[in-house]
């Protein structure tokens, strides 16, 4: 069994990628924005999973939520699978939690981040960007380009940690509506591939992902100066830095 923490786990491609690792035997940690959306997860409560409870778009309220993380025990991967299409928490959201959560959280060797086809859209500068959200300065296009920039340096200064980002395709969720052409079931199929298997495609590092298949991201993606101007800004704005690796404090856990 591997332990396994999803963010955005109420519905969605979260919800179903955490209901297909409790069917598989895996031990789930699941995340839901405030109390009120527990009963959204409250079947899988039931199957075991354990739920942690904070608004990601709160730069303390995730702070919390790393730490709720944290006291339960180390967690083997974590897919940062939460995010908004639109209006003024998009990165906060989509960028600065994943950041922040990748920053606190002990112990995950596997890190999955929920990108989109839509970052080869995205604008490879962060000047004039609120990451507050108080000023709407960034469009989704923007916020999936900065966090699959994010996976790819993280997977360049931990080499040890297998960082991986992935494209879920068009699928019908409440974010991608009900016309979506794409196969949910493929949608968070390769989320839970990275985080559990032991298949040696899986096992690897620096990806971009799309129903299991190592595509091409947008040129920036692979920019070194650019990875370190996401890292750089993210921890500036959060105060907090990405922790140098060290594998004997970040070990892997398997439950």
């Amino acid at each position: 069994m591997t332990s396994v923490f999803i963010t955005g786990s109420a519905d969605g491609l979260g919800r179903a990628a955490a209901q297909t690792l409790i069917e598989d035997g895996h031990e789930v940690v699941v995340h839901v924005r405030n109390p009120e959306r527990l009963s959204a997860v409250r079947d899988l409560l039931d199957r075991g999973a354990v739920a942690v409870v904070g608004d990601l778009s709160d730069v303390e309220q995730t702070r919390d939520v790393a730490a709720q993380v944290n006291r339960l025990g180390s967690v083997a991967a974590a897919i940062h699978n939460a995010g908004v299409i639109s209006g003024p928490h998009v990165l906060p959201v989509n960028v600065v939690a994943p950041y922040l959560l990748t920053a606190l959280i002990d112990g995950p060797q596997r890190l999955v981040y929920l990108s989109s086809g839509m970052h080869h859209g995205g604008r490879a500068s962060l000047n004039g960007i609120d990451l507050s959200g108080r000023r709407r300065t960034a469009s989704y296009s923007d916020s999936k380009l900065f966090v699959t920039t994010l996976a790819f340096a993280v997977a360049r200064v931990w080499p040890d940690v297998r960082s991986n980002a992935v494209d879920p395709g068009w699928v019908p969720t409440k974010m991608g509506g009900p016309g979506a052409p794409d196969d949910l079931r493929l949608g968070h199929l390769t989320q839970e591939w990275l985080a559990t298997s032991d298949d040696s495609e899986a096992r690897t590092s620096g990806g971009y992902w799309y129903h299991q298949w190592r595509v091409q991201p947008a040129a920036a993606v692979r920019d070194q100066r650019f990875q370190d101007e996401v890292l750089e800004t993210l921890g500036r704005f959060t105060g907090t830095l990405l922790p140098p690796h060290e594998p004997e404090d970040r070990s892997s856990v398997e439950l």
